[in-house]
C-alpha cells in the first residue's frame, strides 16, 4: 500500500491546510501537488461552521418520516403482485401479463408535497375507476409520476444528517418501502375480495394521507455549510467519468431484472399451485417484502464496513443468481417460499446503496442533481423490465424458466457493470482510506480520510483527482475537538 507520510510541518495552523510540495502524492506531480495546496481551502477549527454531520438526533425524526413515506409510497408498488392478481381473476381476466404489469411499471420539499398530494389523488381517483385506460391513469401514470418525483428525494435527504451511518440509514428509509410492501398485501388482500377494489382504495387513500401528511413534517431539511453556498446539481464531470457510467449501466439492466418476482410471484404460485387460496398466493410476496426491508437495513449496516460498492455488487448479484439457480428449478410451495425469502434479502438493495455510492464518489453537496440523475438509469428497466418478462411469458407459452432466466440474466450483467468500475477505480487509485482518528484529548494523529468532500471543508479541486495524502491536525489550544 502506498503511503505518504507528510512531516511535522503539516499543521492545523491559521485555520489552514498546508501541502509540504516536496512530498509526492501517488499519482500526482509536484505541480499539481502545489496548486492543489493553494486549493484546499479552510479546515474550520472547532466552534466555527464545519461539515460535521448531527449522525443523529433530529436526523432519526428525518429518517423516520423518509421511512413512512416510502412504507406508503414504495409499499403500494411492492404490493402491486396483488393488485395484478386480483383485477386479472375478477375485474379484467382478459387483460395480458403484458398489459397488466406495465401499468404497475409507469415510474420513477415543495416537491415531496406535491408528490404527497399526487400520490393520494392517484389512489382516490382510481376508487371511481371502472375501465382499464382509467386504472391505467390513476394507478399507472398519477402514482408512478409521484414515486419518480419523491423517491430521489427521501433515499437522499438522511444523507444530510448522516456519515458514518449513511449507507445504514439510506437501507432503513427503503426498507420501510418494502415493509409497506408486505403489510399492504396482506391488508389489499383481505380487503379486496369482500369490499371491492372501489371502496379497498377509497379506504386506503385516507389512511395513506394521514401517514403522509404525518410523515413530510417529520421530514426536514439540512444543507451542509458548502451545499449553503453552491448547489452542484448537474456537472458535466460525471458524464465523462468511466466509473460514473458503471453505476448508470449498473442500474440500468439491474432494474429490467428487479421487479419480474415482485409482479408474477402471485400468479406463479397459482400456476405451481392449483387451487391455492387467495391468502396462500399472496403470503411468498409478503414474506418477500419483509426479507427485502431485513436485506435493506442490513445491507446499509454492512456497506459502512465494507464499502458502499462492494456491498452493491454483492447485493445485486446473489439476486440475480437467486433468480437464475433457484427461480428456474423450484415446482412446490416450499420452494418458492424459499426463493421469495433468499431473493427478498438481497433484490432492491441497489436502490438504497446507489445515493450511498454517488455521495461517496462526489460529494454529498452533488447528492441534489446526482440522485435524480443515477435514478434515470433506473427509470427503463422499471417501466419495462416487468412488461417484457410478461411478453416473454406469453410469447414462451406460459415458461417461467424462461422469465427467470431473463431477468436473473439483468442483474448478473448490472453486477458485472458495477464490479467493472470497481476494478477501474482501484487500477487508478490505489491508495486506500481509512477514517480520521481522534486520541482521548481531542487531538487527531495521522489518518486518512474516508469521505473528505463530506466531513471536512476539502473543496472539489481535491476530489476531483480523487486523490487522498496523510493529513496531520493540530487543533487550537485551549479547545477540545468533539
Amino acid at each position: 500500500m502506498d503511503t505518504l507520510n507528510l512531516p511535522p510541518a503539516t499543521d492545523f495552523t491559521d485555520n489552514k491546510l498546508f501541502l509540504d510540495t516536496d512530498q509526492r502524492i501517488p499519482g500526482l506531480s509536484k505541480e499539481a501537488a502545489q496548486e492543489h495546496s493553494s486549493q484546499l481551502g479552510t479546515i474550520q477549527p472547532p466552534g466555527a461552521e464545519v461539515d460535521l454531520f448531527p449522525e443523529g438526533g433530529c436526523g432519526w425524526l428525518v429518517v423516520l418520516g423518509c421511512t413512512m413515506y416510502c412504507a406508503v409510497t414504495i409499499g403500494w408498488r411492492q404490493a402491486w403482485g396483488v393488485i395484478q392478481d386480483y383485477f386479472q381473476q375478477n375485474v379484467f381476466p382478459d387483460a395480458s401479463d403484458t398489459l397488466m404489469s406495465t401499468m404497475g411499471s409507469v415510474t420513477s420539499m415543495p416537491f415531496l408535497a406535491l408528490g404527497g398530494l399526487v400520490f393520494v389523488l392517484s389512489c382516490l381517483t382510481a376508487a371511481f375507476s371502472t375501465q382499464i385506460w382509467q386504472l391505467f391513469i390513476t394507478l399507472g401514470v398519477l402514482q408512478g409520476l409521484a414515486i419518480a418525483i419523491t423517491f430521489p428525494l427521501i433515499v437522499a435527504l438522511p444523507a444530510q444528517w448522516f456519515l458514518k451511518y449513511r449507507a445504514f440509514t439510506a437501507g432503513l428509509v427503503v426498507a420501510g418501502g418494502s415493509l409497506g410492501g408486505a403489510l399492504s398485501t396482506v391488508i389489499l388482500r383481505a380487503m379486496l375480495t369482500p369490499l371491492g377494489y372501489m371502496k379497498t382504495f377509497a379506504i386506503l387513500s385516507g389512511v395513506d394521507a394521514v401517514v403522509l401528511l404525518v410523515a413530510f413534517f417529520l421530514m426536514k431539511e439540512r444543507r451542509t455549510v458548502r451545499a449553503r453556498q453552491r448547489i452542484i446539481w448537474i456537472d458535466s464531470a460525471f458524464l465523462k467519468d468511466p466509473v460514473f457510467w458503471s453505476l448508470g449501466l449498473c442500474l440500468l439492466f439491474s432494474g429490467f431484472g428487479y421487479l419480474s418476482p415482485l409482479y408474477f410471484l402471485p400468479s406463479f404460485t397459482r400456476t405451481m399451485v392449483p387451487g391455492i387460496s387467495n391468502l396462500r398466493s399472496a403470503l411468498p410476496l409478503t414474506l418477500l417484502n419483509i426479507a427485502a426491508a431485513f436485506g435493506r437495513a442490513t445491507v446499509g449496516f454492512a456497506a459502512d464496513r465494507l464499502g458502499p460498492v462492494n456491498a452493491l455488487f454483492i447485493s445485486i448479484f446473489v439476486s440475480g443468481l437467486a433468480q437464475l439457480v433457484l427461480w428456474t428449478v423450484i415446482t412446490n410451495y416450499a420452494g418458492i417460499i424459499a426463493f421469495a425469502i433468499i431473493y427478498g434479502v438481497f433484490c432492491g438493495c441497489f436502490l438504497s446503496l446507489s445515493p450511498v455510492v454517488g455521495a461517496q464518489l462526489y460529494g454529498a453537496e452533488c447528492l441534489a442533481g446526482l440522485s435524480g440523475l443515477i435514478m434515470l438509469f433506473s427509470l427503463p428497466g422499471n417501466a419495462a423490465g416487468a412488461p417484457i418478462g410478461g411478453a416473454i411469458l406469453e410469447l414462451s407459452g406460459n415458461n417461467w424458466r424462461a422469465v427467470a432466466i431473463y431477468s436473473g440474466s439483468m442483474q448478473v450483467v448490472g453486477a458485472c457493470c458495477v464490479l467493472y468500475g470497481k476494478l477501474r477505480w482501484s487500477m487508478q487509485h490505489p491508495v486506500a482510506h481509512s477514517e480520521l482518528q481522534l486520541d482521548s484529548q481531542g487531538k487527531a494523529d495521522y489518518s486518512r480520510l474516508t469521505d473528505p468532500r463530506s466531513g471536512y471543508a476539502l473543496p472539489q479541486a481535491t476530489y476531483r483527482s480523487r486523490q487522498t495524502a496523510w493529513l496531520r491536525f493540530r487543533p487550537h489550544q485551549n479547545q477540545g475537538m468533539n
